[in-house]
């Protein structure tokens, strides 16, 4: 009988790619096991730090889903001509450098921005280096992810059952309400789980505007850097397990 040579060729490299992406959460493990880990995790300056990073995550993940919604019905519905181009452009923060972004956040709401600089002149607003800064920095992330879940959600909808309600008489406002959001809901929900995911971990461009406050991933950057590994390997086993539980449940939304 021959021996196939494809089938033990694919093991080993499925075994290889397990031992290099294995590898780190190994090392974050053992290095958070033997050091101080523990004891930082009640640590008041880390304590401020979380906080600030669930509240931002929140309010931007809270806005996203609210523009992300209306973007991606849009981009569903009223398909017009140039359309593709504006999504496209509604997607660049997806595949920008996060310091790019982050940058372009400076120039455009900084004291001397192009937005910022009337609002700071005009009333004495001050938006970056402040909590609303990091909450834009999020919220110009992770909207393209939640409304590119929202297209995805709203096309799984029957054309059927929006053309039969509209023949019931139903307008735009009701069917969209009482079609389309209940029915997309399970990926609706996960799109948000993910968006809040990938705002709490976001670091590029809260960087370039955060000025003294820290999010986590900042905090994980300044204290390794810094040669202080056991708030380093608090946060980032933090995160580690944030990041498990929302694959987790969009796995099960995804069953559902």
């Amino acid at each position: 009988m021959k021996l196939s040579w494809f089938p033990l060729l694919l093991t080993l490299l499925v075994l290889a790619a397990g031992l290099f992406f294995g590898s780190p959460f190994a090392a974050l493990l053992h290095s958070f096991a033997t050091g101080r880990g523990v004891a930082v995790l009640v640590d008041r300056e880390v304590l401020v730090v979380v906080v600030t990073s669930l509240v931002t995550a929140l309010a931007a993940t809270g806005l996203a889903v609210v523009v992300g919604i209306i973007l991606g019905y849009h981009f569903t519905f009223r398909r017009k001509r140039g359309g593709r181009l504006l999504k496209t452009f509604f997607s660049l923060p997806l595949v920008l450098p996060p310091s790019a972004a982050g940058y372009m956040l400076l120039l455009a709401f900084g004291r001397y921005g192009l937005v910022g600089g009337p609002l700071y002149r005009g009333f004495g607003l001050q938006i970056m280096f402040t909590g609303a800064a990091l909450v834009l920095a999020q919220f110009f992330v992770v909207t393209p992810l939640m409304m590119q879940a929202s297209a995805s959600a709203f096309r799984q909808v029957p054309d059927s059952l929006v053309k039969a309600a509209n023949s019931l008489g139903a307008d735009e406002f009701t069917t969209f309400f009482r079609i389309l959001l209940p029915l997309s809901r399970p990926v609706l929900v996960a799109g948000a789980i993910t968006s809040f995911a990938r705002a709490i971990g976001e670091f590029g461009a809260t960087m370039m505007v955060a000025g003294r406050l820290k999010t986590i991933p900042i905090m994980i950057y300044v204290k390794a850097m810094g040669g202080e590994s056991g708030v380093a390997d608090a946060l980032s086993l933090l995160l580690v397990l944030l990041s498990f539980l929302v694959l987790l449940l969009v796995n099960l939304l995804g069953e559902r």
